[in-house]
């Protein structure tokens, strides 16, 4: 079986089961289940610890099959390319630091349900439903999903099965942009079409 194919099976693997529980029939299942309480308080912990593990699996799979260098550059554009995902990881890390991570792992909604609060607010992972737009997030909309794309995208050496992973890495996040921006249009309605027609998806605005 040819090598792309087999890291296109494992990445829609992935994509499934990141999909799936992202989705809010999956959500809504497990609020008919266990409860809007307990949901609230494990299931985005949950997610983020299933993503991760599917993750390091795929990531596992994939480096443990035959793969062979189709394109390296000179020494000045590997410099460059590094560059790039250096930009990318500080703009990863950056978007990290602006917002409230325990939270977005879930980590502060099981730590309050265990101290007794069993009303969390938010939404059905116990998010709080803000719309931020300061900071990377008035600059453009999704910087994590860029980051992202700047980091698979610019592997100073190619190799084949690497290719393939980034390819459809980059196709998984604008997917997961576009799938993104459909949820906050719903939840915040006017204010999310006036803030997409002031900032980029993914480019910065030169001004």
């Amino acid at each position: 079986m040819p090598k792309p194919f087999i890291i296109a099976l494992i990445f829609a693997s992935f994509a499934l089961l990141h999909s799936a529980l992202a989705a809010d029939r999956t959500k809504a299942l497990a609020i008919r289940v266990a409860g809007a309480g307990p949901v609230r308080a494990f299931y985005r912990l949950l997610y983020v610890g299933l993503s991760f593990v599917a993750t390091l699996a795929a990531f596992y799979l994939v480096a443990s099959l035959p793969d062979v260098v189709i394109w390296k550059p000179p020494a000045a554009a590997q410099a460059v390319m590094s560059l790039i995902q250096l930009a990318g990881v500080v703009l990863g890390m950056t978007t990290f630091s602006g917002m409230d991570f325990p939270e977005f792992v879930g980590i502060r909604q099981a730590i309050k349900h265990f101290k007794g609060v069993r009303e969390l607010p938010g939404d059905a992972e116990g998010i709080s439903q803000r719309l931020v737009i300061r900071g990377l997030y008035g600059v453009i909309r999704h910087p994590l999903y860029t980051a992202g794309i700047l980091i698979f995208t610019f592997v100073p050496i190619v190799t084949r099965n690497w290719l393939t992973v980034s390819a459809l890495a980059d196709l998984y996040f604008i997917y997961g942009a576009l799938i993104e921006e459909r949820r906050l249009l719903k939840r915040f309605g006017q204010d999310y079409r006036d803030y997409m027609k002031k900032v980029p998806r993914f480019i910065p605005r030169i001004k």
